[in-house]
């Protein structure tokens, strides 16, 4: 049987596409499986640390849970607020992950991609801290929940983004264009898809994006069978492993993220397009945000999309520094019942040192 066969009769989301770990489908299932455990504190650090002198694991001392950690952190200001966000946040686009490999629920997984798109924004200590890597690697998830104002949020920085093509550094320019279509900016978005498909000397890594911009050209176009068939190269075995090797580690050993966040973009702009496939299932595809997204914790309902992110990030700074002299003290507090036994222990061998000589 061809690959190409069978990747048409297998399953949603049983099929293996790669692993830039070298994980096997299962071991990345586990892995999945392992981090969306913290937010059930059963994760590995929920029972286990290390013992930094014998350099290994033994039973953790303290009841309090990684998750209970972060968010106490949080709610005090102690240590790094923003970094407990969006590590929370890496938990809940791992439990999204999971919502589709062991239920298939696409409502549930789109609940927890808003929540693990939003920490990771509001995680941020600068205005573009929730850009990792490509497009796939920073936009998948938050366009993949379906939320209108995550969406939204994409657009209006949209800006922040390259203008002009550079041959040997295309990373800026790449991400902007993923931007102007999904805002609609078709103009400039077929302009520049077109500087980058004529360039006559591409560096090499960037011969897999040459399918992503035939597929912006057709968008633009609104040609829906220059859409499909450029999307569909992307389906193929090879091409669908190569273009998305190494995106997201929760997503790119099951799904071709590529075809599925730009079917996506379509959908959004009113385009129905042929394609359904195991790696890129239709279901994932279809532009239909939740009647409600549930914020977990207090704090994410104060963030207001409104206002600059820079304002958030500065406000949480404060808050750091504000807190930082109650945090120095509650260690020296922890420190000086210990730098007492310590010098009684020593006071006492002195005595005795002296009392024998």
């Amino acid at each position: 049987m061809s690959k190409i066969k069978e990747l048409s009769m297998a399953k949603n989301y049983m099929y293996y596409i790669g692993s830039a770990c070298q994980r096997t489908y299962q071991e990345s299932v586990e892995h999945v499986k392992e981090s969306s455990a913290y937010l059930d504190e059963k994760g590995f650090s929920d029972f286990y640390e290390l013992d930094p002198k014998k350099n290994i694991f033994i039973p953790k001392k303290s009841s309090e849970s990684t998750l209970q950690k972060d968010l106490r952190f949080i709610k005090t200001g102690f240590g790094n607020p923003l970094f407990c966000m969006k590590w929370i946040g890496t938990y809940y686009e791992a439990r999204a992950s999971l919502r589709l490999l062991l239920e298939g629920n696409v409502p549930a997984f789109k609940q927890d991609a808003y929540v693990g798109a939003k920490l990771d924004i509001l995680g941020s200590e600068d205005s573009l801290g929730w850009i990792h890597g490509i497009n796939t690697s920073s936009f998948f998830v938050p366009i993949m929940s379906d939320n209108p104002q995550l969406i939204q949020f994409l657009i209006n920085h949209r800006n922040d983004f390259e203008d002009k093509y550079k041959r040997t550094d295309t990373h800026s320019f790449f991400l902007k264009n993923t931007l102007l279509a999904l805002a609609g900016d078709w103009q400039e978005l077929k302009e520049r898809a077109e500087v980058f498909l004529n360039e006559p000397k591409k560096v090499k890594e960037d011969n897999k994006r040459i399918p992503d911009h035939e597929f912006y050209v057709a968008l633009c176009d609104k040609n829906i069978e220059g859409m499909e068939a450029a999307l569909k190269k992307l389906l193929e075995p090879r091409a669908a492993k190569w273009a998305v090797y190494d995106n997201n580690l929760w997503f790119d050993f099951y799904l071709q993220m590529q075809v599925l966040m730009y079917a996506k973009i379509a959908a959004i702009h009113g385009f129905d397009l042929d394609i359904d496939s195991p790696i890129a299932p239709k279901e994932l595809i279809e532009y239909k945000p939740l009647e409600h997204y549930e914020d977990p914790y207090d704090f994410m309902k104060e963030f207001d999309y409104d206002k600059p992110l820079e304002d958030w990030i500065n406000a949480w700074k404060e808050k750091m520094a504000e807190s930082k002299p109650k945090e120095e003290l509650k260690k020296k507090k922890a420190f000086c019942p210990w730098f007492s036994k310590v010098k009684n222990i020593v006071e006492a061998i002195r005595v005795i040192y002296f009392t024998k000589n």
